[in-house]
């Protein structure tokens, strides 16, 4: 097997695992989502292969929630907006491959875990369901996701702390992987 497979085989188990720790009982917004959007498209050269690897990690994860905890777990109406943030930040996490390990966890990885934040929060309060479409409502929406569980933390801490804590084991793992895979030397 060519090295560059194996490490691309190591990248999607790793992102693949790290998905389904979405089953494990968490704090709220304490998940892998933005660790591996950003790190899906900081892995894979072929920038297809970024994007792709993410959403099939949501998905099956989502599909793993939705059989254990039921299907409103893998099926809401924010979906589409978490969705075309783990696109639009795996094109980010693509576009910074450049960048030195460190600064993908900590300046990508905020910036990913806002991201994710600002859009979600915005998808809450476009339903109308919730919040009064005006200004005020949506304020209250974004200052509501900071503060919304007193046990866990706040939503937008939570999602930066756990992108930044996700994004090292995905950084980690595939470092130790590229150690052990021999390069060709012709």
């Amino acid at each position: 097997m060519k090295p560059q497979r194996i490490l691309d085989t190591a990248a999607i188990t790793t992102i693949s695992l790290v998905a389904l720790s979405r089953l494990m009982p968490h704090w709220p917004n304490f998940t892998p989502v933005m660790a591996i959007a950003l790190m899906g498209g900081v892995l894979f050269a072929d920038r297809l292969r970024a994007v792709v690897v993410p959403l099939a990690a949501m998905l099956l994860s989502d599909a793993a929630l939705g059989f254990v905890f039921g299907s409103e777990y893998a099926l809401h109406g924010a979906q589409p907006w978490v969705y075309g943030s783990v696109f639009a930040i795996s094109i980010f996490g693509h576009a910074i491959r450049s960048w030195r390990p460190a600064s993908v966890v900590l300046g990508g990885g905020t910036l990913a875990a806002i991201g994710f934040f600002i859009v979600t929060n915005f998808a809450v309060w476009l339903s109308g369901s919730m919040y009064p479409l005006s200004f005020s409502g949506l304020g209250a929406c974004y200052l509501a996701g900071m503060a919304f569980y007193r046990d866990g933390g706040n939503f937008l801490l939570n999602g930066i702390v756990s992108t930044w804590l996700f994004a090292s084991v995905i950084v980690m793992s595939t470092s130790v992987l590229r150690s052990l895979v021999p390069v060709n030397v012709k």
